[in-house]
């Protein structure tokens, strides 16, 4: 693994370990989710619902006005297995 590689890990498990509520918050609610967003991607960031898109890109955008390039936030498809 290469500096570059070693680093872009280090920083995904820094964000993960921010996010750990909203993981658990998407996890606990995804069943409930299915019927109506299946297939549809949620934004979630400092304990905050951010919203349903129907692609990752529009996710990605709303997530980015919403909490800013520095501030993580999760983007989770809602589908039966959480990956």
């Amino acid at each position: 693994m290469n500096h570059a590689q070693s680093t872009g890990e280090l920083s995904r498990k820094h964000a993960a370990s921010q996010l750990g509520d909203e993981l658990v918050f998407f996890r606990q609610h995804r069943h409930e989710w299915l019927a109506a967003h299946r297939g549809e991607f949620i934004v979630l960031g400092k304990q905050t619902f951010g919203g349903f898109y129907k692609t990752y890109t529009a996710a990605l955008q709303a997530g980015t006005r919403m909490f800013g390039l520095v501030t993580p936030f999760l983007i989770e498809e809602i589908c039966e297995e959480v990956q």
